[in-house]
């Protein structure tokens, strides 16, 4: 549930705002009503708590505006004056309930719940759905009787999957209603929310799809009739789930090697032959399990990896070593291709789309999705300016307003046209526009005010994202890169992922083969992996350096550590950029680009 504060009185705000923030709100504040109307225009919420007396107005004004604009919501008044007049007033212009300033924070909680149970009619107040049971008013849920412990965040996305369970919620959509404007995730750490809740669900034997995946589009619980939408998969997702397949083999036989260790180490017998493999096995499992997006698995992994060092090896803690050996069983028995695919494709080009016309989109994300962009949606050029504040888009795609339409326009609104030059200044990319039958020199207009190409408004949804993907890669031009790891599924992994990026990619698991793959193909980057059997990345880049002919050649490093002398050896040995496994999958792409256009 969303709520816009509207009130200057910033400590009261502040207060009422940590009150409602700890009840699972997400909270938005504003201290005037035009900024209000800003904030109405661009999101969507189940709540207006406005104050009487803005600096800007008066607050009944503004809820006249806001009812008059469409917002259809309750709306709940403040006041420090308690007249039956000034209710009268407050009420018939569209008011749903009106508070008395000072108020108790508990009634104020109360009447608030009262105002969004009247927007959900029909709904228990136990949500029971599919074996799952959530009591919002004690924060409590199980799943067919076995309780289950949740973050406050996990909570409230499982709230809003029950409340809608036949609903798809975009990332956007998730986004919107479970947190504030001034402090939205990253869409890895709403990604990272919903994997962490998928597991807890599972460990008490729900489904591990329980709550499923619709590529291109988002998520929905996964326990009704509903057929969902069709979306024909990426050639990215078929990728990523074909190196699922094999690596699930590969990973059982790793983690069977590290309990085949644990006996011996029991039992006294830990030989030198069998105290090398596992410490190559363990290392690799850090690397894959991290790369597939599995950061718990990896860490375990890395635990081990670190106890496998220890020398003699007679000084290894036997126990601990087993249990740690357990726990990343069971980690790896509860790994889905659903999030190692979400993990990949997050890595994938992004497209913003700019329309408030949701069908649409829909359409566009569609086609998108199985050409391997990711899809980000903003309703007007403001709200998208915006949204350049925490993403970079490859490619925009914006539909101007319906005004437009008019086929008796002779100029363009100074608003839209300053909209986009002020959007235009922030994004330099390919800036598509969908129109309506226009005269020349109206389009002309668009063009010199940034727009890269001009489609029509017809065109079917296929046709305009093959031109947008056109334009993307046009604008990109090709590089050549070579990745050098021995583990043969990270490779396999970093290939899908940065495909779609139209690079031209050389995999290699043996670095004695670099210096030839050079010579034939002159990369414009080269990704190393830190630790390898023949020869270190550190080492590589510092033949390297001293090469008059790679001197200068972008060297990005990968690791499975973080550690700060890690990252120092990294840049002292001449790397231009380092990248932990776990994150190089979403990540990697944009950061050689970055090195490139350097």
């Amino acid at each position: 549930m969303r709520i816009l504060l509207v009130d200057d009185d910033e400590g009261l705000m502040d207060l009422l705002a940590n009150h409602l923030v700890r009840h699972r709100y997400a909270v938005d504040i504003t201290t005037d009503g035009k900024s209000a109307q800003e904030y109405l225009d661009l999101f969507s919420y189940d709540l207006v708590v406005l104050d009487l007396n803005l600096p800007d107005g008066s607050g009944i004004e503004f809820c006249k505006a806001f009812r008059q604009g469409g917002y259809g919501q309750p709306i709940l008044v403040l006041s420090a004056t308690d007249t039956s007049a000034q209710k009268v007033k407050a009420l018939d212009a569209g008011a749903d309930d009106y508070v008395v300033k000072p108020f108790d924070l508990n009634e104020l909680d109360a009447r608030i719940r009262a105002l969004l149970r009247r927007e959900q009619v029909g709904l228990p107040t136990l949500l029971q759905v599919g074996g799952v049971n959530l009591d919002p008013s004690t924060c409590e849920t199980s799943y067919n009787g076995n309780p289950v412990k949740l973050t406050p965040k996990e909570f409230a996305l499982l709230e809003l999957f029950l409340r809608r369970p036949t609903r798809v919620y975009s990332l956007d959509a998730i986004i919107d209603d479970l947190w504030s404007f001034e402090n939205p995730p990253s869409e890895d750490a709403v990604r990272t929310h919903i994997k962490g809740l998928r597991q807890k669900l599972s460990r008490v034997g729900a489904p591990k799809n329980l709550i499923k995946t619709i590529y291109g589009l988002g998520y929905r619980l996964n326990v009704s009739e509903t057929p969902e939408p069709t979306a024909l998969k990426s050639s990215t997702t078929v990728a990523v789930e074909q190196a699922w397949k094999k690596y699930q083999g590969v990973m059982q036989e790793r983690v069977e090697l590290l309990e085949r260790a644990a006996i011996a180490i029991e039992q006294g017998n830990f030989g030198s032959e069998l105290s090398q493999t596992s410490q190559m096995t363990a290392h690799k499992l850090v690397g894959a399990l991290g790369s597939f997006g599995f950061p718990m698995g990896s860490t375990l992994a890395q635990r081990l990896e670190k106890m496998l060092q220890i020398t003699p090896p007679t000084d290894i803690p036997a126990a601990q070593f087993h249990q740690l050996v357990q726990q990343l069983r069971h980690e790896v028995n509860e790994t889905s291709v659903e999030d190692a695919t979400e993990t990949i494709t997050a890595g994938a080009p992004l497209l913003l789309i700019v329309s408030p016309d949701n069908s649409l989109v829909e359409q566009l994300s569609l086609q998108a999705t199985q050409q391997s962009l990711r899809v980000r949606q903003a309703n007007t050029l403001i709200h998208a300016q915006r949204l350049l504040q925490q993403l970079k888009p490859q490619v925009v795609i914006f539909e101007p307003l319906p005004l437009l339409a008019n086929e008796s326009l002779e100029q363009l609104p100074d608003q839209l046209l300053r909209d986009m030059a002020n959007f235009t200044k922030r994004f330099t990319g390919p800036f598509l526009l969908l129109l309506p039958a226009l005269s020349a020199p109206i389009r002309l207009q668009l063009v010199k005010h940034g727009a890269s190409q001009l489609l029509q408004r017809t065109s079917s949804p296929k046709q305009v994202i093959s031109n947008a993907l056109t334009m993307m890669q046009t604008h990109t031009s090709p590089a050549k890169i070579i990745i050098v790891d021995d583990d043969p599924q990270v490779l396999k992994l970093l290939h899908v992922s940065l495909t779609p990026w139209n690079f031209d990619i050389t995999s290699l698991t043996d670095g004695k083969r670099l210096w030839e793959t050079l010579e034939s193909i002159e990369p414009d980057a080269l990704v190393l992996d830190v630790t390898m059997p023949e020869m270190s990345g550190f080492e590589i880049c510092q033949v390297l350096r001293a090469d008059p002919r790679w001197c200068h050649l972008p060297i990005i490093f990968l690791t499975v550590h973080e550690a700060e002398t890690t990252r120092g050896r990294a840049f002292r040995f001449g790397g231009d950029d380092f990248i932990n496994k776990s994150v190089a999958t979403s990540e990697l792409a944009v950061r050689i680009l970055n090195q490139i256009r350097a």
